[in-house]
């Protein structure tokens, strides 16, 4: 008897207490099938998890970007606004010269001549030009005899054709400095205020010599 209470108090000494906090396992039989133990699972890093919460945009840095983006659109916008009215003002004075053009041609075959739609350079139709595309309207009488037929509804510029003789110098086109030559002519003109500035128009100007478009302002 005594001998087997001097061995229970050596299997007692001998045991391994948990210390005060200390996880504790489950033991083999407390555990689920296929559930197995990590005991070198890494705590948290919270270094990393506060320099993660702070990589976002500061007020400072937010307001440096929106400045930058402001500054660039200032640039960018008034560049990009003129070149789009450049490519109204070619793609309509275009249209328009490759008509009267033509139809001054089949003009002159007919009666030996070509026709001047106005008596001078301010003699254009519509009568003003306009930033905005207005309606045609009705068709002043020498378009009609020119039988013109526009290839817009609505127009920004304003348009003229200047007609002479051979030998007659007319009303010759002060814009571009234009000589008639030696044989029947006629030029085409354009007044347009693409910009609504009228300070400053774009005039466009080509000729029964060449039918090269020439411009001056364009896109004002």
């Amino acid at each position: 008897m005594s001998e087997r209470i001097r061995a229970l108090a050596q299997d007692r000494r001998g045991a391994v207490e948990p210390c005060a906090g200390a996880p504790r396992y489950p033991s083999a039989a407390e555990r689920l099938p296929g559930q197995h133990l990590n005991p070198t699972a890494a705590a948290p890093n919270i270094a990393s998890m506060t320099r993660a919460s702070q990589s976002g945009f500061t007020l400072i840095e937010m307001m440096v970007t929106v400045a930058i983006v402001g500054a660039l659109a200032a640039i960018a916008l008034p560049t990009f606004a003129g070149e789009s009215r450049k490519a109204k003002g070619d793609a309509e004075v275009g249209a328009f010269f490759a008509e009267l053009a033509v139809r001054e041609e089949q003009y002159a075959v007919e009666n030996g001549r070509y026709l001047s739609t106005g008596a001078s350079e301010s003699a254009t139709f519509p009568a003003t030009p306009s930033p905005m595309t207005r309606a045609l309207g009705t068709l002043p009488a020498t378009w009609q005899t020119l039988k013109i037929r526009p290839p817009e509804d609505s127009v920004r510029c304003a348009y003229v054709v200047i007609a002479g003789n051979a030998g007659t110098a007319g009303a010759v086109g002060t814009t571009f400095g234009y000589t008639p030559p030696a044989k029947n002519w006629f030029y085409v003109l354009a007044h347009c205020d693409l910009d609504g500035n009228t300070a400053t128009d774009s005039y466009y100007f080509a000729s029964s010599d060449d039918a090269k478009i020439q411009k001056s302002n364009p896109g004002q």
